[in-house]
């Protein structure tokens, strides 16, 4: 039996929830949320629609986190509030209080679970969820806020002339927000730079603006394309995404490109970065060790 297990019935995670209901890989799916009074509508509504979905979504309450065991996938999509901007910021004390609850939780019931954070800062709730949950920390692999990378695969698609379906892409995060990794963003299998002999024209960075703007209407795009990943988690298939992982020089969680297995982050790779986009992720990495430096500090 493959089951997933989502903390947060708010926007986004309804959306995975969705989009796992109609995957074959999955038999159950458990909901939980933090704040039942808002999402009981929408939990209702998920449990009247099993019988078209040929699924079974059930709801946990949150104090008896018990029907989360042997749980494959735990996502945690609770808690959080997605930064406005390109600085990085430690999240605040009643969100890292929800974390490490959720956290013990995940410890107690589901141990041998693969943890996927959406929760933004993902970079900081990961090193939160590793510490108090006791799980492995190659097992908890965060999210970037994926709305970059669906843009960005719209410009790829548009300069280069094919379908958005044909476009994979690789972005990386950098002091100034979230910019394309172009030697590492491929159509059909082909680096862009062998198909657009201008590369000026797929743009570096996405509209702040826009990406705001996104951040407060966009749900389905990023909610699919975390299904996909978790669906791929279920089935023990091994992938190469871009996500939150840990570093095991620092005990940190920025974002890098990995190869994910049935264990976790097997295997980091390196991003191909310009010189100034090096000199830019450095100073993000360099924030998100700090930041994860005072907040393990600030536990003790």
């Amino acid at each position: 039996m493959k089951k997933v297990t989502i903390f947060g019935a708010g926007s986004i995670g309804v959306r995975v929830a969705f989009f796992l209901a109609r995957s074959r890989e999955i038999s159950q799916i458990v909901l939980v949320d933090v704040a039942p009074e808002r999402s009981e509508g929408t939990v209702l509504d998920f449990l009247q629609s099993n019988i078209a979905l040929r699924s079974k979504i059930t709801f946990s309450p949150y104090d008896e986190p018990k029907e989360i065991g042997e749980s494959d996938v735990v996502i945690v999509a609770a808690g959080g509030k997605r930064q406005p901007g390109p600085v990085l910021e430690a999240p605040a004390r009643e969100d890292i209080e929800t974390m490490r609850n959720i956290a013990a939780g995940i410890g107690h019931f589901a141990p041998q679970a693969l943890v996927a954070v959406l929760s933004q800062p993902a970079e900081l709730f990961c090193r939160v969820i590793a510490d108090t949950g006791d799980i492995a920390p190659e097992r908890v692999i965060g999210f970037p806020l994926l709305m970059y990378r669906e843009w960005f695969r719209k410009e790829v698609a548009r300069v280069v002339g094919v379908g958005s379906g044909d476009v994979r892409i690789t972005t990386v995060r950098t002091s100034d927000g979230v910019e394309l990794v172009r030697a590492q963003t491929r159509v059909s299998g082909v680096p862009v730079p062998e198909l657009v002999t201008d590369c000026s024209r797929v743009a570096d960075r996405a509209d702040d603006a826009e990406m705001l703007r996104r951040r407060e209407r966009h749900h389905y795009a990023p909610a699919a394309v975390v299904a996909r990943v978790v669906e791929e988690m279920v089935s023990r298939r091994r992938q190469v995404i871009t996500c939150m992982c840990v570093d095991p020089e620092t005990g940190a969680f920025p974002e890098s490109k990995a190869l994910v297995g049935p264990g976790g982050v097997e295997k980091v790779i390196p991003f191909d970065l310009t010189e100034d986009q090096q000199k830019r992720h450095q100073v993000y990495r360099d924030s998100v060790t700090e930041l994860t430096g005072k907040l393990q500090a600030a536990s003790v």
